[in-house]
């Protein structure tokens, strides 16, 4: 029993000293619990318009702790209620204004958009458009908070030291806690460089950490010596381009397309394509449709060139001519740029400009960036019946996305017959780890393949069949003949199972050595096969060719339609990849520093006005 109690008076002295009832009268704690759920409210709200991986971290928690005691700062000093009620309607505000900018931002708001709140009176009706009635749940949580607060003059006032003390321990946590992550700082940099973890930081940090990790961000002014490396990359690269003689592309009216659709197939390599395995074609339908050489032009040899981006950067490849940076992924921090992308180019030749994707608008910052590329109609994640999924995270299967993509199509919804058109649309099932419920998988193999090798060959044939569903409906359409499809893998797929793959027996007589991704352009003004390499940043300038589009910006890569054009392209790392012998003197070196151009480019926003 003796010892029993002093067990007792051990736990009763630690809870004191970290609850004293100096501090936690009454009055304090429920406005304390009132500040704390409307953090954790916020998180839950801004969670469920983005992702609920934020609830993994530690730091979301201890910064909830953190941020309601600092909120709770008047019941200490004051015992009326009403200073609390105004810092707690304040917070909400705050808060309720970033949740509505997420929605069409996908982002919290950005320090430097705070200076410019009176800009938005001028768009009423949008700022209302982004309320959701759910929102008054964080001032409801205010009212109800000061409704229970009840000061009590017998009480005793909170003692201010004990309150520092508990606000000094809390900040201690959390900042130990973010250098475990190499610093709020850091942190918050790294996180919005991730596809998956971008909107995060609101909710681990708050959306005042945020700010405030915003805030210390260092910001590099361009030099003048960064000025001319751009400037000198740029004269070069009219050079090298004035040397490669151009195909001559038919400028008759029956080679001219109106109509332009980009269908980027999630991981999608170049070696299934043409491949029988076990006597069974990986992609019966590609295979059909590069059958027709009169009509089809091939390149099955593309390298991938994509870095921290993965997917976003492919479209940044293959959709402006330009390399991915090298610290950030461009479509995080610098989305609202100035970029001449193929859209745009399609947009002033009277198309409409649409994007299809299974996939969230802040997934990758997406729907940001369709806005900055010129797409003015998108269709993405609430658009769609659902109910279909497959993948990690699940989302919308390709089987379905093209099916309803059909539906919509023959509807008008969207690209109805006869109207002039830019169609881009991203697949998703192909996603890693590739694996296809057996309800779903259109192909079985007997081999003992290694199972990454066994899933993506099963993804690859169900996203082929799929597919072929699409390219059947397409060429029924009345304006088939003036319409121009594009094939592309948006990256490599197998990454660091590569290496295994091709030390196992079976897979090294399957699986290609490079990362090369397939483009296939069907009903192509200019037929043929390419088998030398080329880049994803060439693919730009290829289709501006083969579109006759008459666009200023040409890109950072050539058109791949001349034979003289390089024959080798650089991938993320600056590896040479392909056959450099008899190219221009400095050409492989002028090709290696376009991607330090081009993170300067993007970094300083310098493409012209």
């Amino acid at each position: 029993m003796g010892l029993y109690k002093k067990k007792n008076i051990v736990v009763g002295a630690i809870g004191r000293l970290l609850l004293p009832e100096v501090l936690w009268t009454r009055h304090y704690l429920i406005a304390w619990l009132g500040c704390l759920a409307t953090v954790l409210a916020f998180d839950v709200l801004w969670c469920w318009q983005t992702t609920f991986r934020a609830f993994g971290f530690a730091g979301t928690y201890i910064n909830a702790l953190l941020l309601a005691t600092v909120m709770s700062l008047p019941a200490v000093l004051s015992r009326r209620s009403w200073p609390l009620l105004v810092v707690m309607l304040l917070v909400d505000l705050l808060m309720i204004a970033n949740l509505m900018y997420c929605l069409t931002y996908f982002n919290s708001i950005p320090l430097a958009s705070y200076g410019l709140v009176g800009n938005v009176m001028d768009f009423t009706a949008s700022i209302g458009d982004s309320f959701r009635w759910i929102y008054l749940l964080l001032p409801g949580i205010a009212v109800a908070t000061f409704l229970l607060l009840d000061p009590d003059e017998r009480e005793q006032q909170p003692n201010v030291v004990f309150y520092l003390l508990t606000l000094g321990v809390l900040a201690l946590v959390s900042g130990v806690t973010a250098l475990f992550s190499g610093g709020m700082t850091r942190h918050v940099t790294e996180l919005k460089g991730e596809c998956y973890y971008a909107t995060t930081p609101p909710v681990i940090y708050t959306v005042f950490g945020n700010l405030a990790a915003e805030a210390m961000e260092r910001s590099e002014s361009l030099t003048d010596s960064q000025r001319a490396l751009v400037a000198d990359w740029g004269k070069d690269h009219l050079k090298y381009l004035s040397e490669i003689p151009s195909v001559a592309v038919p400028a008759d009216s029956a080679s001219r397309r109106d109509n332009l659709v980009m269908i980027f197939c999630e991981s999608l390599e170049s070696w299934p394509i043409g491949v029988e395995v076990e006597g069974k074609p990986l992609t019966p339908n590609l295979n059909a449709a590069l059958a027709d050489t009169a009509t089809t032009w091939y390149a099955p040899r593309v390298l991938s060139q994509v870095g921290n981006g993965r997917s976003i950067d492919g479209q940044l490849l293959m959709l402006a001519g330009m390399y991915p940076m090298r610290d950030f992924v461009y479509a995080m921090k610098f989305a609202d740029n100035q970029y001449f992308t193929l859209p745009k180019a399609m947009y002033e030749q009277g198309a409409r400009t649409y994007l299809l994707s299974g996939d969230k608008p802040s997934t990758w910052n997406q729907g940001l960036v369709a806005r900055a590329f010129g797409i003015d109609h998108t269709e993405m994640k609430d658009s769609w019946d659902n109910s279909e999924r497959i993948g990690h995270p699940k989302r919308l299967s390709d089987n379905s996305f093209f099916t309803q993509s059909i539906a919509k199509m023959q509807r008008g919804d969207v690209w109805p017959e006869g109207e002039k058109a830019y169609v881009q649309m991203v697949t998703y099932t192909g996603h890693n780890p590739f694996r296809i419920p057996k309800e779903f998988q259109t192909i079985s193999f007997e081999g003992d393949y290694p199972g990454k090798l066994r899933d993506y060959m099963t993804a690859v044939n169900y996203t082929d069949a799929a597919l072929g569903r699409f390219l059947d409906y397409l060429r029924g359409r009345s304006d088939w003949e003036r319409t121009m499809v594009v094939i592309v893998g948006d990256h490599e797929a197998l990454a660091s199972w590569r290496h295994d793959l091709l030390a196992d027996p079976l897979g090294s007589k399957i699986v290609e050595r490079e990362g090369y991704v397939p483009l296939i352009i069907l009903n192509a003004p200019v037929a043929g096969r390419r088998d030398a390499v080329m880049g994803q940043a060439d693919v730009y300038s290829t289709l501006l060719d083969q579109m006759q589009l008459p666009y200023g910006w040409r890109g950072m890569g050539f058109s791949a339609l001349s034979p003289q054009s390089p024959r080798f392209a650089v991938d993320y790392q600056g590896r040479v990849v392909g056959d450099t012998s008899g190219a221009p003197g400095g050409l492989v070196k002028h090709i290696n520093d376009a991607r330090a151009a081009s993170d300067l480019m993007i970094r300083h926003d310098m493409m012209e006005k």
